[in-house]
């Protein structure tokens, strides 16, 4: 499968509409310590204020989120979601960076939660310990390996959750990367399985969006999906997504890969040849996404930044 998905956006979307029925999921002992009464508020600037000086390697999805506890004590809630391939070495060290300049900064007490959504099963970082001359640092926090739901399936089929549906639509987009056939059919099911729940249309309308952003297929097979999907709709009669907002659903894929394709290859000329210039930036933004794949080999085999600006499309060409 030629399409590589942008895991970020997805994940950040899911996580702003549905963060009380994700820590009830994953943390459901937080999650009842919480009182949601109350409400909760996003605070993922004040994140980026505390994270925009840490070199400590690449960031993915991080939300920030304040709530109140039961007892009526105020608690931030640190959540990282990570979505690449393989460890990081310093993970669990940048983990412990952001809980303490938070704390540092805002004075609250914050409770890190991590997502590790890779192909590793051996890695599994907890916590960070150091120790100096009798001096003992150890910070742990909780993790959740989205593989380890694999031998859970049954669970997930069952659970009312819409979280379930997020780990099998993860879970099968790792087992299906080189059959197109295989993800049509999984997201064919999982779609209906959103159906068949009985959430409410909204909802609906969400969990499709992270679905159909998530589960990548070639243009092909999306187009069977969409005509399998419009047969199903028109069979039980429940036409929850329109015509207009899957174009729409459809659009912002495409604007997506176009997005995340563009910050990866910004990443690899900052590695190589340090900071790029706001003119180059802007050429990248109006390439599509297979430009931006044929300049990040380009990007991993010039010699210098001056070489690969020359070898980048006339704007005509990218028109």
């Amino acid at each position: 499968m030629n399409a590589t998905p942008d895991y970020d956006s997805p994940w950040k979307e899911i996580l702003d509409s549905f963060f009380e029925d994700f820590m009830a999921f994953f943390f459901p002992a937080a999650h009842a310590a919480i009182d949601w009464g109350r409400g909760l508020e996003f605070l993922d600037k004040e994140l980026q204020k505390i994270t925009a000086d840490a070199a400590l390697g690449r960031r993915f999805v991080d939300k920030l989120v304040k709530v109140w506890l039961r007892n009526g004590a105020e608690l931030w809630v640190l959540i990282h979601v990570e979505v690449q391939g393989s460890r990081e070495t310093d993970f669990a060290l940048r983990i412990f960076v952001y809980n303490y300049r938070l704390f540092d900064r805002y004075h609250a007490p914050v409770a890190s939660f991590v997502i590790l959504t890779d192909e590793d099963p051996d890695w599994r970082p907890t916590g960070y310990r150091q120790q100096v001359f009798g001096t003992v640092t150890t910070f742990q926090f909780e993790t959740v390996k989205l593989l380890d739901y694999e031998a859970r399936w049954g669970e997930l089929e069952a659970s009312a959750s819409a979280f379930a549906v997020v780990v099998m639509a993860h879970l099968r987009v790792l087992s299906t990367r080189q059959d197109a056939g295989a993800r049509l059919s999984w997201k064919l099911q999982l779609t209906k399985l959103l159906y068949e729940r009985g959430h409410d249309r909204l909802r609906v309308v969400k969990l499709f969006k992270f679905l159909d952003w998530l589960m990548v297929l070639p243009e092909e097979q999306q187009r069977e999906y969409r005509d399998e999907l419009v047969r199903y709709e028109e069979e039980k009669q429940m036409p929850y997504i329109t015509t207009i907002e899957r174009m729409g659903i459809e659009q912002g894929l495409e604007q997506g890969l176009q997005q995340g394709s563009c910050r990866q290859l910004l990443r690899v000329l900052r590695g190589r040849f340090g900071e790029v210039a706001e003119a180059v930036r802007e050429k990248l933004a109006k390439l599509n996404v297979e430009q931006l794949d044929a300049m990040t080999d380009k990007a991993l085999s010039a010699q210098s930044l001056e070489e690969f600006i020359a070898a980048l499309p006339q704007d005509e060409e990218t028109e």
